[in-house]
């Protein structure tokens, strides 16, 4: 893509120095581990820009005290000298600031959470400390939020201060010093606060607990406790993540011998904990070393000192789903997300509860068809106007097996759109068929947002959707980039959102009054957002008058990265982290539109390219970049005339870490 050092291979730019400069101070640390492979290398941090790796250095633009990795191993945070909390590629560059230094505010121990999405670190003001989070990535021109992850609505802890945090991407452990006995003790919060319980004791009173690390299973937490002769042990304690009443278990002392162990870190296989190791009673470490999980087998891993992470290896994957044509094309995206009826619900695999199908030449009737397949659990596939393609008979028989009543094809557009002859074969299959159809194009668009709400307004005739992305009806693009993010899902469960269409400029009668039961219907307070999806959408609702948010690119490219940034910008509630992202060509429509559902369903957006280059916009590009610890799947649709091979290379190179990417064509469910 763009940037010449985006294109290389993440595993290849690592350039490594010859010798770790020493020692430059000493950070009261541990380094929890997300799950990863065995051969996981650990790295060495020591206040320098040199991280120690496999023997030798890598070069950073900051000093590193403790540095702490991404799930995929692709960036190392940490706190730079001025305060603020940064990010930066395996083996250096592409450095992103992800919470701006503040006067008079001291950070340190970033850590990653809610796998990757975000970073905690530990923050001091005025003395007092506390723990803080913000989002992994914040967009240049978006405000960056910071936000307490702990909850405290029914939380048994006492007031005190905050601080070592870590995590192993789903579970915070932190020191807690408790105000009124003087001790310092650690605590346990999962993303989601354990439940209304928020935090939850590991350790009790008995004797100070301090650098805390938890498992990446997330059933045993590790810390370092004085022992009579004052040398600091690691000790380890049981801990159930699964459920947050059941209480910890009883301490282990693992190490014994006359030495200082300090700032433990997991091994991504949760075989072995590293530590920083010392003669004993507070003299200047020496090295590191390891210990089994049970603190047998020690061994020395670097032979000077500083704090140990271990770097995730786990990989990524790039997937093309293509076809001979465009009804291919779909038919692959279809087998690659759906089993084959019955399917197997209690392995995770159910199969298919409705297929969507629009007409293969046209794109009017079918721009709101991605939400509804979405939101009716099956894929959207394309067949001629005047008869059931032979293909996608087959896959709708595959998907939803032996003909049932409550098995519905939907049937989008009139009889001008797909033909009696399409209706009427699709019946003769035993299914139940509804055809979604208006006078125009903008009333079909109604049609399909009505059935996309219907059921979710209890015993009221009107359905009240989460969301309304407007798009024009006379050109494709903007409507499929909004297709896709319409559902996407937030903390409180999925979002109901629906696509309709404007007349370029203007609002059709249908839309309008569509938008008027909207508002009717909509929290005086709260109104129900709407958003216009590129400038012919956002000019028509400024000329009646509606309040929305404009997603207005300078083209349709820079509108596809507006609706992924506006949809999947984050963690927390109502925010959306990118898991997945899905690739399709922006000058035609059909890839994109059977593309839109299958990312629906991945709860991800789709961005739009350039079949010249193969490439986003800028900002699309710089967002994937950030975004890579939390991206571990891309999808690419349709065939190398469509999305050249480059953007797959380049993609691979945007959101890997040193495992770098696997790579696969029309895989199946």
């Amino acid at each position: 893509m763009r940037s010449s050092h985006l294109r290389k291979s993440l595993a290849a730019s690592a350039l490594f120095a010859t010798s770790v400069a020493s020692a430059a101070g000493l950070a009261s640390s541990a380094q929890a581990t997300p799950p990863g492979a065995a051969n996981s290398p650990l790295t060495v941090t020591n206040g320098t820009q040199s991280v120690a790796q496999n023997g030798h250095a890598v070069q950073y633009a900051g000093n590193i005290a403790e540095g702490a990795w991404a799930p995929d191993g692709s960036r190392i945070a940490y706190v730079r000298a001025d305060g603020a909390v940064v990010t930066e590629r395996a083996g250096g560059g592409g450095l992103v600031v992800v919470a701006p230094a503040k006067a008079g505010v001291t950070r340190s121990h970033p850590a990653w959470f809610v796998t990757g999405a975000a970073i905690v670190f530990s923050e001091t003001v005025n003395g007092h400390s506390k723990i803080m989070s913000v989002p992994a990535f914040t967009a240049p021109d978006s405000a960056v939020q910071e936000t307490s992850p702990l909850s405290f609505l029914a939380s048994t802890m006492p007031e005190g201060t905050e601080t070592a945090v870590e995590s192993n991407g789903k579970s915070l452990v932190f020191q807690h010093h408790d105000a009124g006995t003087n001790h310092e003790q650690i605590w346990v919060q999962d993303s989601y606060g354990r439940g209304s319980g928020g935090p939850v004791a590991a350790t009790s009173d008995a004797a100070d607990s301090t650098d805390p690390t938890i498992s990446p299973d997330g059933k045993t937490i590790v810390f370092v406790r004085g022992d009579g002769s004052g040398n600091k042990q690691l000790w380890a304690v049981p801990w159930d993540s699964a459920n947050y009443q059941h209480p910890a278990g009883t301490p282990v002392q693992l190490t014994h011998d006359a030495h200082d162990h300090l700032h433990p870190a997991w091994s991504p296989d949760g075989t072995r904990i590293a530590y920083e190791n010392g003669p004993g009673h507070g003299a200047a470490p020496t090295d590191v070393q390891s210990v089994a999980k049970d603190g047998s087998g020690p061994r020395q891993e670097w032979n000077q000192p500083g704090v140990p992470a271990y770097q995730p290896q786990n990989t990524d994957s790039v997937t093309r789903l293509a076809g001979d044509d465009r009804i291919g094309t779909a038919i692959a995206a279809s087998k690659a997300q759906w089993v084959a009826a019955p399917g197997n619900p209690d392995a995770g695999k159910s199969p298919a509860n409705a297929v969507v199908l629009s007409r293969s030449d046209q794109f009017a009737d079918a721009l709101g068809g991605s939400t509804l397949a979405t939101v009716k659990d099956g894929p959207l596939l394309l067949t001629p106007t005047d008869h059931l393609d032979a293909g996608v008979k087959a896959e709708i028989q595959r998907v939803l097996g032996p003909a049932k009543a409550d098995k519905t094809v939907y049937v989008l557009g009139g009889e001008q759109a797909l033909s009696p002859a399409v209706y009427n074969a699709v019946k003769s299959m035993g299914y139940t068929v509804k055809r979604l159809a208006g006078a125009d194009r903008y009333s079909t668009s109604i049609a399909i947002a009505t059935e996309v709400t219907d059921g979710y307004g209890g015993q009221n005739s009107w359905s009240q959707p989460d969301r309304v992305l407007v798009a024009t009806g006379n050109n494709a693009p903007d409507a499929l980039s909004a297709g896709a993010a319409a559902e996407a899902f937030n903390d409180n469960g999925p979002a109901t959102g629906v696509v309709i269409l404007t007349n370029d400029k203007t609002m059709p009668a249908a839309t309008a009054a569509y938008l008027a039961q909207v508002k009717a219907h909509g929290d005086a307070k709260y109104p129900t957002p709407v958003y216009g999806v590129g400038g012919q959408a956002d000019t028509a609702l400024k000329s009646i008058g509606y309040q929305h948010t404009g997603l207005v690119g300078n083209d349709r490219y820079q509108t596809s990265y507006l609706v992924a940034k506006t949809f999947f910008d984050g963690w927390g509630l109502g925010h959306v982290t990118p898991r997945a992202v899905g690739f399709a060509t922006g000058v035609t429509w059909p890839d994109a539109l059977s593309g839109g559902a299958f990312m629906g369903h991945e709860h991800g957006p789709l961005l739009l390219v350039n079949p010249v280059g193969g490439e986003p916009s800028k900002d699309a590009e710089q967002w994937l970049t950030g975004w890579s610890p939390t991206i571990a799947s891309a999808f690419i649709f349709g065939g190398t005339k469509a999305v050249p091979e480059v953007t797959g290379w380049g993609v691979a190179s945007l959101i890997a870490g040193p495992a770098g990417t696997t790579s696969s064509l029309n895989p199946k469910a």
